[in-house]
């Protein structure tokens, strides 16, 4: 199989090339998002004071979680002439039962079950950063970085950007790092993202 210079998709050699910029661009991206003007406007339009957009964001994981569920549900009800077999849920959406004929449902029930598993991920953060302080302001720049860059994540697996898809992952993972370990290590986790820990 012959896999296209943007994307991921490839040899030990040709990934470990294209990993670290996208390892520095999702670096950079989350230091601007943090420090510009744009997180403080993104967050004077939320309906819920500094303080409670963490929980506003870890509220609205959960629903993030089931819409992306139906995306491929929907998508194989319209698509397979037979519907979808709600009898058999799980075996609609196993990779040989979809990557044959509907590589599109494929790429959103994977999306769908990677949401799941960053919720995972978060979760343990989220708690960290409550129970131990991190800074209001910041805790919520970092909490809305990664609902942004999860609902980017969904269409740009849907439509098989894997680098730029991969990319807005890493953003999300290394929003996730920031909040836990810098609630417990603020002036050395925070430093290595360029975040001032009082943001």
């Amino acid at each position: 199989m012959v896999f296209g210079i943007g994307s991921l998709s490839g040899g030990f050699v040709k990934l470990n090339a294209l990993f670290p910029p996208i390892i520095a661009v999702a670096a950079a991206s989350l230091r601007w998002f943090v420090a510009s003007s744009a997180s403080e406007m993104v967050l004077a339009a939320l309906p819920v004071p500094v303080e409670k957009v963490p929980f506003l964001v870890a509220a609205s994981l959960p629903a993030l979680i089931f819409i992306s569920g139906l995306l491929p549900i929907m998508g194989l009800a319209a698509a397979k002439p037979d519907g979808y077999d709600n009898r058999h849920p799980r075996l609609m959406k196993t990779a040989e039962s979809l990557m044959p004929k509907y590589p599109l449902n494929f790429r959103l029930q994977s999306a769908h079950n990677n949401t799941i598993e960053m919720v995972a991920m978060a979760a343990p953060a989220f708690f960290v950063a409550h129970a131990l302080g991190l800074n209001q302001l910041l805790f919520a720049k970092l909490s809305v970085l990664l609902l942004l860059v999860r609902l980017v994540y969904i269409p740009l697996y849907a439509l098989d950007s894997d680098a730029a898809r991969t990319t807005a992952f890493v953003m999300g993972a290394f929003s996730i790092f920031s909040i836990g370990f810098g609630a417990i290590f603020p002036s050395t986790v925070l430093t290595l993202f360029g975040i001032a820990a009082q943001a």
